[in-house]
């Protein structure tokens, strides 16, 4: 520690960094450190990082033409360079010889503050490489109900074999808050299990999967078992469905109205995997994916009511923004995906 006059006439006291030892003249490092204080510089001192690397890999090589390769830049440039950080530092960092550039006690002394920190820095660029790529990124995706259960869930089992550093961020929205999400920026990509209504550039949609939704009964109906049933008589019985808001049920009405019927449920419930424990308790009947329901039915707990009219396949759809930066890891999984 040192202690000046300043122009304001109060004592002070700064760090002054101890390899600024000008070979042991005391008398020139106190003049210097006083010049730099009363001007202002002195925590200014400090050149730009790329001064700092642009030393270190002089000092690694011990080479100016090796230095400049590494950083893909011209020797005159690192040449300059050096110059201005020595002016700034107020001392020599090499002594320059026919075999190379060697490091002064300085310059040496420097190089282990500097060595530590451009290292640091080179990990947390390694680190961030690391993220964007398939050792250690991220995909974060929206997804109804269905596409977790009918598809996303069976995929990211897949894809996380092959690639067990990636993690993975999953919301589950509905349809139309899926691809609001990916609109809004806030997930790479939605996997939705229903036609959107509207999709307009710059978003695009890729088919993944087809499923197709069976109607199911629990025991109160058991007349419905083990025999082909026209939809108009199904009309007669209580209903169990998603809210009108959905786009499953815009399926259904849509479904229902081409063969002149009108579809109303009973009962409205929010998700799809409410409608199974539903059915169950004997609350009426309803349609949801056969994913959902592979255990209760080999449990006995309900049955698969067969319908004379065909219903309709849906797909399993991946909605992404084409003007939104993917990760290395989000493109692996959409080119996993086909």
């Amino acid at each position: 520690m040192y202690s000046y006059q300043s122009d304001m006439d109060t004592a002070q006291s700064v760090d002054f960094p101890e390899f600024l030892y000008y070979n042991g003249d005391k008398e020139r490092q106190v003049s210097e450190k006083n010049r730099l204080i009363k001007q202002g510089d002195y925590q200014r001192m400090t050149s730009n990082f790329e001064y700092y690397k642009i030393f270190y890999y002089v000092a690694k090589y011990g080479n100016l033409t090796r230095a400049a390769a590494a950083l893909n830049t011209s020797q005159p440039a690192v040449t300059r360079v050096i110059h201005k950080l020595e002016a700034d530092l107020g001392c020599r960092l090499f002594i320059r010889s026919k075999s190379g550039m060697e490091l002064t006690a300085e310059g040496n002394r420097f190089f282990e503050y500097v060595s530590a920190g451009c290292l640091q820095f080179f990990r947390a660029e390694s680190h961030l490489s690391d993220l964007l790529k398939l050792e250690n990124g991220t995909i974060s995706i929206s997804a109804t109900e269905t596409a977790l259960h009918s598809w996303l869930f069976e995929s990211m089992e897949a894809f996380h074999q092959e690639y067990p550093g990636v993690h993975f961020q999953i919301l589950n929205h509905s349809t139309q808050d899926s691809i609001q999400a990916v609109r809004d920026g806030k997930v790479d990509f939605a996997v939705v299990s229903s036609l959107p209504l509207h999709l307009s550039g710059p978003l695009r949609m890729k088919k993944l999967h087809t499923y197709r939704d069976i109607l199911i009964s629990g025991s109160r109906f058991s007349e419905l078992k083990d025999r082909p049933v026209s939809l108009r008589e199904l009309a007669a019985y209580p209903w169990i469905s998603l809210t009108s808001e959905s786009i499953s049920r815009t399926f259904l009405n849509t479904y229902f109205a081409q063969y002149g019927l009108t579809f109303s449920p009973d009962m409205e419930l929010a998700t799809t995997d409410l409608i199974l424990p539903a059915v169950r308790h004997n609350l009426g009947i309803g349609f949801i994916p056969e994913a959902f329901a592979h255990s209760e039915l080999a449990a006995g707990n309900i049955f698969q009511v067969q319908i004379e009219e065909q219903f309709p396949e849906r797909n399993i759809l991946l909605i992404s923004d084409s003007e939104y930066p993917q990760s290395v890891a989000s493109k692996a999984f959409q080119k996993f995906a086909k």
